[in-house]
Parts: structure tokens; sequence; C-alpha cells
């Protein structure tokens, strides 16, 4: 390959077609063991008898690995391979570490009442996911502008979701019919199809595409690229302690609960109450997972930019809130699968148009030169809420039945919606740690 090739093949800095579409398939390549471990495992694991509470365990072990990711994006923003871009690098040896666990994996294969096994084997390919998820996050916040970030965030969130559409529909009807052996390699090639991609496309033009190609680090990255720890911590650490952000915390953690016992009561009452086999159960998800991520790309944008993010996202908020409500008055006919599809429809588009409004607001709370450490300690706190609603299912009797978490579901949507009523979060990006000033005014601000 010639220099001259490699100058002019494509960047993302360059073009916003490039941009969108690698924003894109990446979010949807992390939402493929998405989809295998928090859809189809615990769908195979309900049918074939797990307890609520090893099912529970299951799906807090994948989201420790997501409550520490700030860990990642410390190390990300301090060290990388600038002559390949500051996210690259990180992105390609991430899904490099996915495919040859998921491979691995599939060759121990573990049984449906392997609860320690499977509770590693999630942990193990959720750290590897991780990095990925906080190199991409690092990659959309450096690269995206300001007038693409509402495209972006409905590109994310969608990419995500139509990722997990995929991996929950194609990983749950191999799980049934061949075992989760199989749903482990597909994972596995569907990672490396998006591996060429990755490899193919460059941040800026004068990169290199591997690390032993010709090309050089570009002039922005070397002026934005943290040179020790020192101010790194204090850029996160004073954004993340400013009363604004604060406030924005318990509304991501919110998210996770919604997430992580929708998750786990889905499954039970549809297998329980129904009698539905994974693959069944599968089949809704993956179906629910393609329309939210249409819907979030096709309207989910359009929704940020004429509401608002914070708008939208408190009109999803309010939307759970009713539809979980609704839920829970219905549990005399949860043997309906009219119910259960209703709900499984329901929650996964709310859920996902709403993230729109969450990660606009995330990038603009991430000042530039800690971008993914930032970014990726906001998402901690979201994915907090994950592990921690499979940890209160485990561990207390009345979380344990489907009506006990819908009932706390409810009552950790009110918080959210109260806190996005009062608080009036960033319309702009900021552009290093916010002062006390910005953050006190924030704050004090009422919705008009």
């Amino acid at each position: 390959m010639t220099e001259t090739t490699i100058q002019t093949g494509p960047a993302l800095d360059s073009s916003s077609v490039t941009r969108a579409f690698t924003v894109f398939l990446l979010y949807a390549g992390q939402g493929i063991p998405i989809g295998l471990f928090d859809f189809a495992i615990p769908a195979w694991m309900a049918v074939n008898g797990a307890s609520a509470q090893d099912i529970g365990f299951v799906v807090a072990m994948i989201g420790i690995p997501w409550s520490f990711k700030f860990i990642a994006g410390f190390v990300m923003d301090r060290y990388t391979l600038l002559a390949m871009g500051r996210r690259r690098a990180w992105i390609l040896g991430a899904q490099t570490m996915m495919i040859a666990l998921l491979l691995f994996f599939a060759i121990i294969d573990p049984g449906p009442r392997d609860v320690l096994i499977l509770g590693l084997v999630a942990l193990a390919v959720n750290t590897a996911t991780v990095f990925q998820d906080v190199a991409v996050d690092g990659l959309t916040v450096d690269i995206v502008p300001e007038e693409e970030r509402s495209l972006a965030g409905a590109l994310s969130s969608g990419g995500q979701v139509m990722g997990i559409a995929a991996s929950a529909a194609l990983t749950g009807a191999m799980v049934y019919a061949f075992g989760a052996s199989a749903a482990y390699m597909a994972c596995a090639a569907l990672v490396a199809i998006i591996t060429v991609h990755v490899i193919w496309v460059r941040e800026r033009i004068t990169e290199r595409r591997l690390p032993w190609s010709e090309g050089e680090a570009h002039e922005a990255n070397l002026s934005s690229q943290a040179r020790s720890w020192l101010p790194l911590a204090k850029s996160a650490l004073s954004n993340t302690l400013s009363p604004l952000s604060l406030i924005w915390i318990p509304v991501l953690l919110t998210r996770g609960l919604a997430y992580g016992v929708c998750v786990v009561a889905v499954p039970l009452i549809a297998s329980q109450y129904g009698g539905w086999t994974e693959d069944r159960i599968g089949s809704l998800n993956g179906t629910a997972q393609l329309i939210a991520g249409i819907a979030t790309i096709a309207i989910g944008a359009l929704i940020a930019t004429k509401l608002g993010a914070q708008r939208a996202l408190m009109l999803a908020t309010f939307a759970l809130m009713a539809l979980v409500t609704w839920m829970w008055m219905s549990s005399e006919s949860w043997s309906d699968p009219g119910v259960i599809t209703a709900f499984v429809l329901g929650w996964t588009a709310i859920f996902f148009l709403g993230g729109v409004g969450e990660v606009v607001i995330i990038m603009r709370l991430s000042p530039p030169s800690a971008a993914a450490s930032q970014y990726s300690v906001f998402m901690a706190f979201h994915n907090m809420g994950i592990s921690l609603a499979g940890i209160l299912i485990g561990s207390i009797a009345v979380f344990g039945e489907p009506q006990g978490m819908l009932a706390f579901l409810i009552g950790t949507q009110c918080l959210a919606a109260v806190i996005l009523l009062i608080v009036k979060f960033p319309t702009e990006r900021i552009k290093e740690s916010m002062g006390h000033s910005e953050s006190a005014d924030g704050l004090a601000a009422v919705r008009d």
C-alpha cells in the first residue's frame, strides 16, 4: 500500500457520513454481547428453572465492569497510540479481546445451572466490552461537532439497540436450537465483521491504520492528550463533584435500575406466568429492540432537537412510569401474550428513545481534555443502577417477585421525574471543568 493511498482513505474528521455510519456501527458492535448476556442468557436460564436469585446474580456480574468503566476512561485519556488516533487502538484491542473470549467460552460451554461459571463468563466478556464502549464514547465526544450531537445521540442509542436486537433474536434462537456455544460463536463472528471497518477507517487523515502502518499523530490529538494523571484526575473529579453533576447522578442511577429490573422481570413473567420458551422470549426481545432501534434513529434526534435533550428525557421518564404502573396493575392478566408483548415493546422503545437525551446531556457535561474519563464516570453510575437492580433482586425477598420489582421501579422513576422537572441541565457542551458559579446557577434554575 502506497503512502498516497494511506493519505486519501476514509477519515472521521473529514466526512459527516463516515462519522455517522461509524458511530452507528461501533455502538451496534457493543450491543452484540449485550443482547446475548442481557436477554438470551437470562431467558435461557429462566426457562430451564433458574431462580430469580440466580438470574439476578448473573445480571449483577454483567453490570460490575460497567460500573467501573471510569477506570478504563482514565487509562485511555492518559495512554494511547496517538499515531493511530486517541481511541482507535483501544477499540481494536477491545474488540479483538471480545472475539477471543467469546470463542474461548464457546469451547467451555457452561450449562444453564452453572451459575457461578456463567457469572464469570458474563464478567469477562463485559469487561472487554466496557473497554470498547469507553473508547467509542470518547471517540464520539472527540470527533462529533455540536451541531451533530443530537444525531450522534440517536445513532449511538439506536445503533446499540439494533445490535442488541440482532444479537437477542439470533442468540435466543441459537441457544434454543443448538445451545449456548453456538450463540457465543455467532457473536464473535459479528464483532469480527465490525472490526474490519475499524481497521479501514481512521480518526484523522494523517494517522496510521495499524501500529506498523505509515502515518503520524494529528496536531489536534497532540494538543488535547493528557500528559500526566494529576490534571486529568483533577478535571474529572472537579466536574463530577460539581452540584449540577451530583444532581444528575441519581437520574443516571434510576435509568440503570429501570433497565436492570426489566431485564430480570420480563423472562420471569413470560416463563412463569405465560409458559414461554427461551426462543419465543428471544424473538420478542429481538423484535422489540429492532423496533426501538429504528424508532430511535428515525425520530430520536428529531425529538431531542425539537423538545431539547432534557425535555425528551423527561417525557420518556413519565411514559415509562405510566407503562410500568399499568403492567403492575395488570398482574392478573400476565398469562395473556398480548400483555407481555405490549410491555416488552413499550419499555424497550421508551427506554432507548430516552437514551438520546441522556447521551446528549452527558456529552455536554464532559470537558474536552477528559472526555473519555468524564463520560465513563457518568455512564458508570448508569451501569451501577443495573448492578444494583441485580443485587436487590437477589438479596431482598420482596424484590424477588415481579410485582415487587415493578413497584420499586415506579418509585425510582418518580424520583427521576422530579429532578428533571426542577433542575436545568446545560444546553451546550461545557468547555472545561464546571466552576462553582456555573454549577450553582444551573442547579438553581427552574425549568420554564
